[in-house]
């Protein structure tokens, strides 16, 4: 494994054998949520402790990656845990999917997309509610957007638009901060005076990809939100605004109606559930 080259080796090259396969499901398939944790982070550890950092996996029905475990927080979890990474945030998204009005797309935009998990699951569930799906995934950072196309072609996704873009107020050229210890960290450097990453206003880059209205957004830029959604709101019309909105609000400060999640709260948006790390924000009607 050690000759592989993980950019060139084609999907599979770094399947786990057998019996480790086996085991990683058979964690993910435990009936209790508590039991379920903790014997997916004991066969992670186990499944990493030979020095394994790469590996081919199917982490949604019918969605495969190469997930990455020493750089990227999210892919690690995802590796053996991908039934309960994020299962509150992806549950909400499932519901969005399946209501949503028959005889359309339904349109999901992953905003910092990261490594494409988010909109794996969406891939996922679509086909399991037999919806068809529209998705936007934008990742300014070529790395995590390489690993992104990868996984995408790996699930022979056809649904996806990638964008390459840094979201911003408005448009220029920003650079990237790097995090080497979690790629889901990267973000602009707001102190780089030049750049070479194209930054876009979200509005341009939805035009752009031919969407005219959303049915959900997920945005994790890494405490951006704020002027991005600021801008958004002033130049889109309100019924083409998502009607769900999947926030961090890490970033927000010590209460909902903080930064970001604050402003969409000014802007129509009600609280339909608060995780840990995440808010699900919903457009009112009728305002």
């Amino acid at each position: 494994m050690s000759n592989l080259d993980p950019v060139k080796a084609p999907y599979g090259a770094y399947a786990l054998p057998p019996f480790q396969e086996w085991l990683r499901r058979a964690a993910m398939k435990l009936p209790s949520d508590r039991l379920r944790r903790t014997a997916e982070s004991v066969v992670r550890r186990l499944l990493m402790s030979g020095g394994r950092d790469i590996a081919d996996v199917e982490v949604f029905p019918g969605q495969h990656a190469r997930v990455h475990m020493r750089d990227n927080r999210c892919e690690k979890r995802a590796f053996v845990g991908s039934r309960t990474w994020d299962s509150g945030e992806r549950a909400a998204i499932r519901e969005v999917i399946a209501n949503a009005p028959a005889g359309r797309d339904v349109v999901f935009v992953d905003a910092g997309a990261n490594a494409g998990l988010y909109t794996l699951s969406v891939l996922a569930d679509a086909l399991a509610l037999g919806r068809s799906v529209k998705v936007v995934a934008i990742e300014p950072d070529t790395e995590n957007r390489r690993r992104l196309e990868f996984n995408l072609s790996a699930s022979g996704a056809q649904a996806v638009t990638v964008a390459p873009f840094a979201l911003g107020a408005e448009e220029g050229l920003v650079d990237m901060l790097q995090d080497e210890t979690n790629r889901g960290e990267v973000r602009i450097d707001a102190n780089s005076t030049t750049g070479s990453i194209p930054m876009k206003p979200l509005s341009m880059v939805l035009e752009t990809a031919g969407v005219d209205a959303v049915d959900i957004m997920k945005m994790d830029i890494e405490g951006f939100e704020e002027p991005v959604l600021t801008a958004f709101f002033d130049m889109w019309p309100r019924q083409k605004w998502p009607r769900t909105i999947l926030l961090e609000t890490l970033h927000a400060g010590a209460a909902i109606t903080d930064g970001a999640p604050g402003l969409c709260l000014e802007r129509g948006y009600e609280v339909a559930s608060q995780m840990r790390q995440n808010a699900v924000l919903v457009l009112r009607d009728g305002e």
